[in-house]
C-alpha cells in the first residue's frame, strides 16, 4: 500500500518545532508564522548546560513544555502519544496517514541519513512531519525544515530537499532512540483544533509577560538572564579543556547559536523579536515593535559570537576565550536592558 497525503504542501523553515507546527496549523486552516508560534509558546529562554562531552547553551524552553504552552495559548488540546514499542509507533503512524492526518513527531537526528551526522551526535529532540508512507519500497515520507529555497548546512554541504524519503528501519531507530539527554522515545503530538481563537490581545499580552518574567527572574542561576552572565564567566574555564573538547564545544554552541542550527538565527532571539513585531500590530503598541527591532539587531550580535565559536571550533585557540567572555558579558547586559524595557510596557 501506498498512501501520500493530498493538500499537504512541504515548505522550509527556521526551527524543527515550529517549522513542524507552521505546516501542521496551515493544513488544519489555521496559519500562523513560525514567529507568532515560537512567542505564544513562549519559547524565548536561555540555559546554560555543563555536559560532560562538552558544555552546551540552548536559547529556547524545554521539548514538550513549549507545546503545552503553545496549546495553552490558544486554547486547543494537546495529546502526546509515547508508544512504549518501535512496532507499536510504526502502526499508530500509518493508521493517522490513512486518515489524512500529517503526525508531527520527534526524532534523533544521528538516524536522519541527510543530516550526515556522526553515529555519536545524538539529538532526540528533532520535529518532523510524516505525511506519507510507501509499503512496497519501505518508505516514508517525511517534511523537515530544509526545502529547495531554503537550504540548510549540514556537516557533508547543503541540504535543500523539499522532502526526504525515509526507511522504515532508519526512522523506527530515529523514533525510538532513547539516548540522553533528549530521547526521542517514539513521541509524538497532535491538536484538537476545534476550539481555536486566533491570537488575541490578552493571550499576546500573557506569553510576553510570562516570558519576560522566567528570563528577568529564572528558577535556577544557570538559567534566564543569570543563565548568560554566568556563561560569560564560565567560557574563561573552558582553558582546562584539551583541543578536542575545544573543538566540540565551539560546534556544539556555534550550533545552538547560528540559524544554521535552527535557531532562526542569534539563538532564537530574531524569531522572539519578529513576533513582537507581529504583536506590535494587533496590539497596537509602537513601543513594542522598536523593541522587536531590537531583539533582532541583538541576535546579529549573538551570530558574532557564533562566528568566534566556529573559529574556536576551527583552531582551538584558548586566546578566543576572553575575547568571548567580554562579548557575552555584553550581550547579557544589552538583553537585561531589552528585557526590563519590555517589562515596563507590560
Amino acid at each position: 500500500m501506498k498512501h501520500i497525503i493530498k493538500g499537504f504542501t512541504p515548505t522550509g523553515g527556521d526551527h524543527c518545532i515550529t517549522h513542524a507546527l507552521k505546516q501542521l496549523f496551515a493544513y488544519h486552516g489555521y496559519p500562523l508564522s513560525e514567529a507568532m508560534l515560537f512567542g505564544l509558546g513562549e519559547g524565548l529562554d536561555f540555559t546554560y548546560i555543563n555536559l560532560q562531552h562538552s558544555p552546551m547553551i540552548s536559547g529556547r524552553s524545554k521539548i514538550l513544555e513549549f507545546e503545552r504552552k503553545l496549546a495553552d495559548n490558544l486554547g486547543i488540546a494537546l495529546t502526546i502519544q509515547k508508544p512504549k514499542t518501535n512496532e507499536q509507533a510504526f502502526n499508530a503512524a500509518k493508521r493517522k496517514l490513512i486518515a489524512n492526518q500529517p503526525l508531527l513527531i520527534y526524532t534523533d537526528m544521528a538516524y536522519l541519513p541527510y543530516f550526515s551526522l556522526e553515529s555519536e551526535n545524538h539529538f532526540g529532540g528533532h520535529a518532523v512531519i510524516l505525511y506519507g508512507f510507501d509499503d512496497e519500497k519501505q518508505l516514508f515520507y517525511l517534511s523537515d525544515r530544509d526545502h529547495s529555497d531554503f537550504p540548510i548546512r549540514t556537516p557533508s554541504g547543503l541540504s535543500h530537499e523539499d522532502y526526504h524519503l525515509i526507511s522504515y528501519n532508519n526512522l523506527s531507530l530515529a523514533r525510538g532512540s532513547k539516548y540522553r539527554p533528549f530521547p526521542a522515545n517514539n513521541k509524538s503530538i497532535s491538536f484538537d483544533f476545534s476550539s481555536y481563537q486566533p491570537p488575541q490581545k490578552t493571550v499576546l499580552l500573557t506569553a510576553i509577560k510570562h516570558t519576560v518574567e522566567k528570563m528577568l527572574y529564572p528558577s535556577a542561576k544557570l538559567k534566564g538572564i543569570q543563565g548568560i552572565e554566568k556563561f560569560s564567566k564560565q567560557v574563561l574555564s573552558w582553558k582546562k579543556f584539551d583541543a578536542g573538547k575545544l573543538r566540540t564545544a565551539g560546534a556544539t554552541n556555534y550550533f545552538q547559536i547560528n540559524k544554521d542550527g535552527g535557531t532562526g538565527g542569534g539563538i532564537f532571539r530574531s524569531l522572539f523579536g519578529r513576533f513582537l513585531i507581529e504583536a506590535a500590530a494587533i496590539l497596537q503598541e509602537s513601543r513594542l515593535e522598536k523593541n522587536g527591532t531590537a531583539f533582532i539587531e541583538l541576535a546579529s550580535s549573538w551570530d558574532r559570537l557564533a562566528d568566534d565559536m566556529w573559529t574556536l571550533h576551527t583552531t582551538a585557540d584558548q586566546e578566543l576565550l576572553p575575547v568571548m567572555s567580554k562579548t557575552i558579558e555584553q550581550l547579557y547586559l544589552r538583553e537585561l536592558t531589552l528585557l526590563k524595557e519590555l517589562e515596563q510596557l507590560l
